[in-house]
């Protein structure tokens, strides 16, 4: 993304009340990504069981690693930013999606919603009813 169009981004979370002040609400933010990335699988056509399947795997692999659950690494959070950075580039390049285009349109679109930090500063979307 360039530099322009990451300054845009993280000016609409601080304007609508996100934060990310401390390494304690860091796996706040990476769930809410995790909710995204399950909506992008869903919208490839990914099932729910797949999904689960995925997400089982990956968990697995962290425990046989004698990883510890729960431990901020922030050597490893770096690796799995850039995995994830290019995994989208080489996604959205095979669907002909360019990323900062649909950003930059998405952004529009956020631009008009309502918006909830919780707790951690995460953002959650406003529903009629005033809950996240």
């Amino acid at each position: 993304m360039d530099e322009q169009l990451s300054r845009a981004v993280t000016t609409w979370h601080l304007d609508n009340g996100g934060y990310c002040d401390t390494p304690a609400v860091y796996k706040y933010h990476t769930l809410r990504l995790l909710h995204e990335a399950v909506e992008l699988c869903l919208a490839s056509g990914a099932m729910s069981i797949d999904i689960g399947d995925v997400i089982a795997d990956e968990i697995n692999k962290h425990r046989e690693k004698n990883r510890s659950f729960g431990r901020i690494d922030l050597q490893n959070m770096s690796e799995e930013i850039a995995d994830v950075a290019i995994l989208l580039e080489v996604f959205a390049g095979y669907t002909e999606i360019t990323v900062d285009d649909v950003v930059h349109d998405k952004l529009g679109v956020l631009h008009e919603r309502k918006w909830i930090a919780d707790e951690h500063g995460v953002l959650w979307r406003k529903r009629d009813d005033g809950q996240a």
